[in-house]
């Protein structure tokens, strides 16, 4: 009975969803094109695909060359928000729902000849010049296809729209890029597909506010703490460097963590001899505010690290050519 009903609203959704994406593209609702080059990061699934490091990536390097540079986003995970503020504190970053306010607020005020729109591949009101889409190679499409049965956002087919596509994670599900890469050529013979990993860089101590390389972490018990889409890439990138996690602790993706929560996880954690706490730099926005305020003395006992990863594309000079100039 329950995957009937998830497939009947399963089968609403992409009524709802064809019907939107017509009215914009041949009906009375028109999309808006904005003076300044738009590219749109996005996915075609449910979260998970690393959506906001490539956002990262892109931006930083398109500023670094001298560009204008403006990344507009809804905003739906604060998380995420706070976490590219902080990496590029010089990079105009517009909050809103409303994508062609925005667009023109930051073409008005800052002057933006590039704007990156994070979590774009669905909104279509905004005209953009390159469609980005970036797939988790761990688990590509997810699994039972359209939300809420499985976790497409759009029907296979809709990935045609897209004008690069990148395969984030490739190392770690390195088994599936042949058949992705193959799947992708069926739907559109013509796209331009680029591989990416999330490549380890050093653990940052939040309390010392130093950064700590993994040469000791190699004899350590360590536990894992994550609000992800995908927790089991953030251990698997862990474990790659040879660090062994004895007990993960896994909450649903933006979750906002309790004191009563984080207790538990450090008592489970202490009980099977883990005193080291790894964590994702998203999911430390979310602990941020009990750093700030004075951690509680059971926490005291417990060493918090945050792994920096660095986003890396394989081949970074092609990407940026057609981002700028195609």
């Amino acid at each position: 009975m329950k995957k009937s009903i998830a497939r009947l609203l399963a089968d609403i959704y992409r009524k709802v969803l064809e019907i939107s994406q017509k009215s914009y593209r041949n009906g009375p609702l028109s999309i808006k094109k904005s003076k300044a080059r738009v590219i749109s990061v996005g996915n075609i699934t449910w979260g998970g695909t690393g959506k906001t490091p490539l956002v990262a990536k892109l931006a930083g390097d398109l500023s670094a060359s001298g560009k204008k540079v403006a990344i507009l986003t809804r905003g739906y995970g604060k998380d995420e928000v706070e976490e590219l503020k902080k990496k590029l504190p010089h990079v105009p970053l517009l909050v809103g729902r409303d994508r062609i306010k925005t667009a023109r607020e930051a073409v008005e005020k800052h002057g933006s000849e590039i704007l990156i729109l994070d979590d774009g591949f669905q909104h279509i009101r905004l005209h953009r010049d390159l469609d980005i889409l970036t797939i988790n190679s761990t688990e590509p499409f997810g699994p039972g296809g359209l939300i809420p049965v499985g976790t497409l956002r759009e029907p296979m087919e809709n990935i045609a729209r897209a004008d690069l596509f990148i395969l984030t994670k490739s190392d770690i599900g390195a088994k599936n890029v042949h058949w992705i890469t193959q799947k992708i050529h069926e739907i559109k013979p013509t796209a331009v597909i680029f591989e990416a990993v999330h490549k380890p860089l050093h653990f940052w101590d939040p309390v010392l506010n130093k950064a700590v390389g993994f040469h000791d972490f190699r004899v350590k018990k360590v536990a894992s703490l994550s609000g992800l889409a995908d927790p089991h890439s953030f251990e698997k990138t862990v474990e790659n460097i040879g660090i062994e996690i004895v007990f993960a602790g896994r909450f649903d993706d933006h979750h906002d963590y309790s004191r009563s929560e984080i207790d538990e996880f450090l008592k489970r954690s202490e009980a099977v001899g883990a005193m080291d706490i790894v964590t994702t730099r998203k999911d430390f926005e979310r602990l941020a505010p009990f750093f700030e305020r004075g951690l509680p003395a059971n926490w005291k006992r417990f060493q918090f690290w945050v792994l920096e990863i660095e986003f890396q594309l394989n081949d970074e000079d092609e990407f940026l050519r057609r981002c700028v100039n195609s």
